[in-house]
């Protein structure tokens, strides 16, 4: 009978002795797939360049303006590093939070510069801030600043660029000419739109985006 406790004993030993050596496994992270509609977009990479944090699209981005029924489309690669907000306002931009998506829609609107309709950027930037639960301060800050100082980035040729996150430090050409407005489609109060986009639409096509420039032109006709 001592001897059995004794054996019984050792081996308690030894199993708690491997449990304490033994690292606890790794707990497996569940594979979310990218939505364009998720809780914030998927963002490839994220480098600084001259104090600035670039980012850049890993899939399309869709918003429909709930007001006006326009839907707008950031493509896939698109470069972006929030430069439409004036700097002075910036710090109510939160690359963390959900003032980021509707800077994204605001600079692909700046991007393109169509003219006469900056204030409808401006707007639809406001609208989109307030769709994703940014408070009415903020927003405010932010749509203020772009009233008031976002005339001169309007129309950049310098923000119109695409990026192969595989060569983060390297511009690749366009994957198609600088449309005349970024504005897809018109939905009315934008019935529809989240169903059409879950069910895989997408704006500029089913491929990424090319490394060199499309010469076909897409069904909008740029």
């Amino acid at each position: 009978m001592i001897r059995s406790l004794t054996a019984l004993t050792l081996a308690a030993a030894t199993l708690l002795g491997s449990c304490a050596t033994t690292p606890a496994p790794t707990p497996v992270v569940p594979v979310v797939t990218p939505s364009s509609l998720s809780p914030q977009p998927v963002l490839l990479f994220d480098v600084n360049k001259n104090g600035r944090r670039l980012y850049t699209l890993n899939d399309e981005f869709p918003y429909c303006d709930k007001a006006t029924g326009k839907v707008v489309v950031v493509p896939k690669w698109f470069r972006t590093d929030f430069a439409s907000v004036p700097w002075f306002a910036q710090f109510a931009v939160s690359s963390d939070g959900p003032t980021i998506r509707a800077a994204i829609i605001h600079d692909w609107l700046y991007a393109i510069g169509e003219p006469g309709k900056r204030k409808d950027a401006d707007d639809i930037f406001y609208r989109a801030m307030r769709k994703w639960n940014v408070s009415e301060v903020e927003a405010q800050i932010a749509y203020q600043a772009v009233r008031n100082g976002g005339e001169r980035g309007y129309g950049l040729p310098s923000d119109w660029v695409f990026v192969n996150p595989s060569q983060p430090d390297k511009r690749i050409p366009a994957p198609f000419a600088k449309p005349k407005t970024g504005v897809v489609m018109v939905i009315p109060q934008c019935k529809g739109f989240e169903a059409m986009v879950a069910k895989g639409w997408k704006a500029y096509g089913p491929k990424p985006v090319a490394a060199t420039p499309v010469q076909k032109k897409s069904r909008f006709g740029f």
